[in-house]
């Protein structure tokens, strides 16, 4: 059995029930692959499961295909560059605080009987926000802006000849916390059900009393398979 094969087996072997706790689990693939974890409000064996299982799926992945160069977007708003509130910011107006940017990557796949998931290049997609757009062909990375918690969703549309439309929504999410829930669970790992169970209540004690307010935040990869049209 090779480590690929082995996913599912990992997660049967730790389906286990344990209390919940007052904190919620999500799993955000980036730009390098690494996954990172966040808890909050899920059973503890998911927490495991997923620790486990990140993991193998980490070391099964193909490299991804090359990108030739960055794409910019265009605002709605009648700004320039990135940051689409600069301007209103700068003449007094209360806006979202500008968080940075992200090259954020927009990748197509499609699922192929003997190779599993697979990913293609040259589907034509449009990214959209309220106050911003842009269009790509991928594999495609964009520069967006970010605003912490004020961030957009975004809407991110591909179409390719032979296959269906697809659409998805990208929501962002609190990075800061999400790392500091990976590395600790990664520093418990070695300490099975208990330290995995102990470290996430510290985690969530920890998040109570942080200040939150200038985490980073960012977008998950946009990852979207397209379907062969019958």
């Amino acid at each position: 059995m090779n480590r690929c094969s082995e996913m599912t087996l990992a997660s049967r072997i730790v389906d286990i029930d344990m209390p919940l706790l007052p904190v919620l689990l999500n799993f955000h693939s980036h730009a390098d692959n690494q996954p990172a974890i966040f808890i909050q409000g899920q059973p503890m064996k998911n927490v495991i499961a997923i620790s486990l299982v990140a993991g193998i799926v980490a070391g099964c992945a193909a490299k991804p295909l090359e990108v030739g160069s960055i794409t910019p977007i265009k605002p709605l708003n009648g700004a320039s560059g990135t940051d689409v509130y600069a301007q209103q910011r700068a003449a007094g107006s209360a806006v979202p605080d500008f968080g940075g940017a992200q090259l954020l990557e927009v990748r197509t796949y499609e699922r192929l009987e003997d190779k599993g998931r697979v990913e293609m290049a040259g589907a034509n997609c449009t990214l959209s926000a309220g106050t911003f757009e842009a269009t790509m062909s991928t594999p495609a990375k964009v520069r967006v802006p970010l605003y912490r918690s004020q961030s957009e969703s975004l809407a991110v549309q591909c179409a390719k000849a032979g296959y269906k439309t697809r659409l998805v929504t990208l929501k962002p999410f609190d990075h800061t916390r999400a790392q500091r829930y990976s590395n600790m669970n990664a520093a418990a790992a070695g300490g099975g059900v208990i330290g995995l169970v102990t470290t996430a209540a510290v985690a969530g004690i920890i998040d109570a009393t942080a200040d939150n307010t200038k985490n980073v935040w960012n977008y998950p990869a946009a990852q979207i398979e397209l379907e062969r049209e019958k």
